[in-house]
C-alpha cells in the first residue's frame, strides 16, 4: 500500500467531520449568519484545515446539498417514469421518497427548506444556484407530470397539475413540521404515521 493509500482514510475522515459540522452550524444559524470560524470551532479544527478540501463557505454548502438533491432527484424522476404503476400510487411513492430524503439526509433537507432565491442569489455563485434550481423546479416537475397523466387518464379531476404539485410538496412540509413541534412538547413521534395522511390529499385529486 503506498502512501497515498494510506493518508486517503484520514482525508475522507476529516472531509466528513467537515461536512457534519458545517451542516450543525447551519441549521442552527443559517447560512448566512454562518463562519467558517464557526464550522473550524465546531470540528474543533484550525480554520486553515478547512480551506484545504473546501474553497469557500458556499462550496462547503454545496458539496453538503447537491449530492442529497440529486440522489432525490433520480429517484422522482423513476417513479414519475413507471407507467405500470398508477397515478395514485406513484403519488404514495413519491411521498414516501421524499420522507426518506428527510429521514437520511435530514440537513440537507432543512438547508433546503429555508432556501431563499434573493438571499441566497448574493452569497452563492450564480451557476450553483442555477443549478439548484434546476433540480428543485425538476423534482416538483415530477409530481406535476403524475398528476398531469392521472387527469388524462380520467383517475384526477381536472385540476391545475403544477398547483397541484405545490400543495402537494407544502403539505408535506407542513405536516413535518407541525409534527416535529408536537416531538419538541414531549408529545409521540408521528411523522412517519403523518404520511398516511396524504390520502386527503389523493381523495380530493380523485374523481370519484
Amino acid at each position: 500500500m503506498g502512501n497515498a493509500e494510506r493518508k486517503e482514510p484520514g482525508k475522507n475522515t476529516r472531509i466528513k467531520l467537515i461536512l457534519d459540522s458545517a451542516a450543525v452550524v447551519f441549521r442552527e444559524k443559517g447560512f448566512r449568519d454562518s463562519t467558517i470560524e464557526d464550522i473550524a470551532a465546531r470540528a474543533q479544527i484550525a480554520k486553515g484545515t478547512i480551506y484545504l478540501y473546501f474553497k469557500s463557505k458556499s462550496d462547503l454548502y454545496f458539496c453538503l446539498v447537491q449530492p442529497a438533491l440529486e440522489c432525490l432527484s433520480k429517484r422522482l424522476i423513476q417513479i414519475a417514469e413507471d407507467k405500470d404503476d398508477g397515478p395514485d400510487n406513484r403519488i404514495r411513492r413519491l411521498a414516501r421518497a421524499i420522507y426518506e430524503f428527510y429521514d437520511k439526509d435530514t440537513d440537507a433537507y432543512y438547508l433546503l427548506i429555508r432556501y431563499n432565491e434573493e438571499e441566497y442569489s448574493k452569497l452563492l455563485p450564480e451557476d450553483r444556484i442555477e443549478r439548484f434550481k434546476c433540480i428543485m423546479r425538476c423534482n416538483l416537475k415530477q409530481g406535476e407530470i403524475v398528476i398531469r397523466e392521472g387527469i388524462e387518464k380520467g383517475v384526477f379531476k381536472d385540476v391545475n397539475p403544477y398547483a397541484g404539485a405545490v400543495i402537494f410538496w407544502s403539505a408535506f412540509i407542513g405536516m413535518i413540521q407541525f409534527q416535529e413541534n408536537r416531538m419538541k412538547q414531549g408529545k409521540k413521534d408521528y411523522r412517519q404515521a403523518t404520511l398516511d395522511y396524504i390520502e386527503i390529499f389523493i381523495d380530493g385529486l380523485r374523481t370519484h
